[in-house]
């Protein structure tokens, strides 16, 4: 008997806990079924949903004694199949339950789990700035729902008690290691591996294995590596260095201009840029400026043309249409703005 006990024990463990669980059920149900068969029929025990609870407190040593076999082969019926037994097999269960819940967090937190997420922001490296990216990031409302995951090459998580933030663990300039972190599903991808040579192969490996939708922001520290970052063929955004709060707004402007890294506000306000929606209308610049700042208190400086021409201070008179651009400050990111050529005139 103890040697079966032991051999199902071996062998629920190599088969991930499925024979565990089935030999358990089919303990209750045979324990259930015979005790019906042998207590004398005025037992409440003949009822098969009272026998299959008497099984399951019997067998998990809760023993609430509400219930119990009257007769001795019900009582020899007890001693063999749900109380010996199962004592056995339900430790057994609860002790590989605990074990795989531990392992599983063990993997987690060394990075050694594939990330099976989707629409996630892939961070691939780290520096001394990415706890800070991290939180800009997060702090951001467009990607509050985002799922961050990181790829570095770390023995542990480098944030274990950041929310909503994935590990994995490997080179970051590994196509392998981008996989394991499901590149392929990823809305947006940031490299600052804080090295050039390294985050040049990972924008390489990233281009080849993103899907078509995705967008990559990529960090560069030596001026003299912008060539060599251009020379890459594929469509992806060359940021220099700068702070953490201004690489999450290029990653999410989409467009990197020089005034934000020589022009910064107080902490109150931040520069946005955003996208004019396409419309056969057109107004000038000072009609759209007077309009915003009156409107949401946003204040317009520069623009983008749709052929990609900028203009800073434009003249009042410029004219602005659908696909043009506006680099603005504002307290905070201006997601729903009521464009004013829509449904009315400005004034």
């Amino acid at each position: 008997m103890i040697h079966f006990i032991r051999q199902i024990i071996r062998t629920g463990l190599k088969r991930k806990g499925v024979t565990l669980v089935a030999a358990y059920l089919t303990l209750l149900i045979v324990s259930s079924l015979l005790i019906q068969i042998v207590e004398p029929p005025d037992s409440a025990l003949t009822r098969f949903d009272q026998a299959l609870w008497w099984s399951v407190v019997t067998s998990t040593t809760v023993g609430y004694g509400d219930l119990f076999p009257t007769s001795n082969p019900g009582k020899i019926v007890a001693v063999i199949l749900p109380m010996f037994m199962g004592i056995g097999l339900g430790a057994a269960f609860i002790t590989y339950v605990a074990s795989s819940l531990i392992e599983r967090r063990d993997k987690k937190m060394h990075g050694e789990k594939k990330f099976d997420g989707s629409h996630h922001i892939l961070i691939v490296g780290i520096t001394d700035e990415t706890g800070q990216l991290i939180e800009e990031i997060q702090r951001d409302e467009t990607y509050i729902r985002h799922a961050l995951v990181i790829v570095a090459e770390r023995d542990r998580h480098p944030f274990p008690e950041a929310e909503n933030l994935f590990f994995v663990k490997g080179r970051p300039d590994a196509a392998a290691t981008l996989t394991k972190a499901s590149i392929k599903t990823a809305d947006r991808i940031i490299i600052h591996t804080g090295n050039d040579e390294q985050s040049l192969f990972a924008l390489i490996n990233a281009l080849k294995l993103k899907n078509d939708a995705c967008e990559i922001t990529v960090r560069c520290l030596n001026s003299q590596s912008l060539d060599t970052f251009s020379s890459v063929p594929g469509e992806f955004q060359t940021i220099m260095q700068m702070t953490a709060e201004m690489m999450v707004q290029a990653m999410q402007d989409k467009v990197h201009l020089p005034l934000q890294v020589l022009l910064r506000n107080d902490a109150r306000d931040e520069i946005y840029y955003v996208l004019v929606p396409q419309t056969k209308n057109i107004m000038n610049w000072w009609e759209l400026h007077t309009y915003l700042k009156k409107a949401y208190n946003f204040l317009t400086f520069a623009m983008q043309t749709s052929d990609s021409r900028v203009i800073i201070n434009p003249d009042a008179g410029q004219m602005i249409s659908g696909g043009d651009g506006l680099w603005l400050m504002a307290q905070k990111r201006p997601l729903h703005i009521d464009w004013p050529y829509m449904d009315k005139t400005p004034k």
